[in-house]
């Protein structure tokens, strides 16, 4: 990091005035922040107040602010500072201000190359406030030296401040305190000096009560799934979120699989399975499951809510339905395809949800196999949706079909990239004659202020008029680097879309006489599939030929 000062040598204050700066704020609050400093020094909003006074004094425009809340340091796949990166790379904005190094992030290799070659290689003015770096003003060998030392001591401190919480949780758990967020249904946390205790929810815990004793007197999931819908029950986030025992509109109902996780969870005969997910921040391994004989086991830790040889005997009860159950029957020696080609593709018409695969075995002998795309119907809710399906082959030959006639159409796959990238450069060429036009009036503009200076340094204009006439041309400035911001949005949106279209057109003439086509080829041809009923469907490929050779529709 010694050699950033060479980087921003030639980059004095005068050049830097010259440069429009659109800034984005990155805040971040750690996970490890307890309540009491939600509202000091740490806040988002203490973060967000110290950027923005930074960049009023520096006459930088401040576009967006990007925050991660409870995130840690260490981990650089947060959302929001995922975001900066993608709006910085588009070229959105080309100036990051934080409050310190501390809050961009705490793993010191990392944030050495953000600082000292990510960012100067994308054009970006980097500033921490508080440690009073600026990469447009000098930065030295001293100052650069600093930094990555504040960040070594930050990724020393992450690691430790890491080690430190997970002994301390892992020591709770093991005491049978809670260490989760949501408490299980049924149960609400209590907050005690040492820790969390769960403790039973006399609001809903009838209802769990009930779910047991209609499994053990034999009914289905699906029956008690229904059981609970037409009980008018909330679900247990529902539940968690709101406080509500009975559903409003609008609400989730209850389904098969979370009736089934809760028959499962051995917490409702007071013991405690945790430290089933872990990470070791200190030692860079991320969070992942553990082997069942590291899981922390507490027997006891709470009031039970469902009797041991209830639970076990249920256990055995589902344990036997399974066993008897056909789709427990051993497999067909059927050659199998696992492969879902058209994963998330396929969808509902009736309620925009995706269409699950499935096998069926058909034919007088029950001798072959094939794959469709339906609906669950059994899932326990009081109005099932109408049953959808569509075969696979179906697909397979209409999209055949589809690319045949394409390619029909176009002809030539180079005079259809032609046609199509000289449309979309024509609209990008008339957007940059339009920021041409908007530079030469914010030149027009500085010129003016210019010499409304010179004028005032002369004694012709008071000061009063000199800086009506400043704020007035500021103004018209500012109004005018919007309208440019805008446009290179645009510009930046029709260059990726071109590229979009031209790869678009590449895997259609890839796709050119294949019956099958291969899950990549069919995820960078088609947006969805809409499926309106049995055998009824409607192909939306990401790109409509017409329109393709039509023009870019941003002229």
């Amino acid at each position: 990091m010694a050699r950033t000062s060479k980087r921003y040598a030639s980059n004095n204050d005068e050049q830097a005035e010259k440069v429009f700066y659109k800034a984005g704020i990155y805040t971040r609050l750690s996970s490890e922040r307890k309540e009491q400093w939600r509202e000091k020094s740490s806040s988002i909003e203490a973060q967000i107040l110290c950027c923005k006074e930074y960049a009023l004094k520096e006459n930088i425009k401040v576009l967006n602010t990007y925050t991660d809340y409870e995130y840690s340091g260490t981990n650089f796949e947060r959302p929001g500072f995922q975001e900066m990166m993608r709006d910085i790379k588009e070229r959105k904005i080309n100036c990051i201000i934080i409050r310190d190094l501390s809050r961009l992030g705490r793993e010191y290799l990392e944030m050495g190359r953000l600082i000292d070659k990510v960012f100067p290689f994308l054009g970006v003015r980097f500033i921490s406030v508080d440690d009073k770096v600026d990469t447009v003003k000098d930065l030295d060998f001293k100052k650069s030296f600093e930094v990555t030392l504040k960040n070594i001591v930050n990724d020393m401190y992450a690691k430790d401040i890491s080690v430190k919480i997970k002994t301390s949780k892992h020591n709770r758990a093991r005491n049978g305190y809670f260490i989760g967020s949501v408490p299980p249904f049924g149960y609400k946390v209590v907050k005690l000096k040492e820790g969390q205790k769960l403790e039973v929810d006399e609001n809903v815990s009838f209802i769990v009560k009930e779910i047991f004793k209609l499994s053990l007197e034999g009914k289905s999931q699906y029956d008690v799934t229904k059981y609970l819908n037409k009980k008018g029950y909330t679900t247990a986030m529902t539940y968690y979120k709101t406080g509500r025992l009975y559903r409003e509109e609008g609400d989730f109902e209850w389904n098969v699989g979370t009736v089934s996780k809760l028959l499962t969870n051995v917490v409702y005969t007071g013991k405690l399975i945790q430290g089933i997910m872990q990470q070791n921040l200190a030692k860079g391994v991320k969070q992942h499951h553990v082997d069942e004989k590291d899981y922390i086991i507490a027997e006891n830790a709470h009031e039970a809510i469902i009797s041991k040889e209830d639970y076990e005997k249920l256990q055995r009860v589902r344990k036997e339905r399974k066993a008897n159950h056909y789709f427990s029957y051993p497999a067909h020696d059927f050659e199998r395809d696992y492969e879902n080609r058209f994963k998330g593709l396929v969808i509902n018409n009736e309620t925009g949800k995706s269409l699950f695969r499935r096998t069926r075995i058909y034919g007088k002998n029950h001798d072959r196999l094939c794959y469709l795309f339906q609906n669950d119907t059994h899932t326990g809710s009081i109005n099932p949706e109408k049953k959808v399906f569509i075969m696979e082959k179906d697909l397979d030959k209409a999209l055949s079909e589809k690319v045949s006639e394409f390619i029909t159409k176009a002809v030539s796959k180079k005079s259809l990239v032609d046609k199509v990238e000289s449309r979309f450069n024509k609209s990008i060429l008339n957007c940059n004659k339009a920021i041409s036009k908007y530079k030469a009036k914010i030149e027009k503009e500085e010129i003016g202020v210019q010499k409304a200076y010179e004028e005032y340094s002369l004694g012709k204009l008071d000061r009063e008029e000199y800086s009506l006439k400043r704020e007035i041309a500021l103004s018209h400035i500012d109004t005018i680097n919007n309208e440019v911001v805008a446009i290179e949005n645009i510009v930046s949106d029709l260059k990726k879309e071109k590229q979009k279209a031209v790869k678009w057109i590449n895997d259609v003439f890839s796709a050119k006489m294949i019956e099958k086509l291969p899950s990549d080829l069919i995820h960078g041809l088609v947006e969805k599939i809409i499926v309106y009923g049995k055998h009824n469907f409607e192909i939306i490929f990401k790109f409509n030929m017409d329109k393709l050779t039509g023009g870019a529709n941003n002229e």
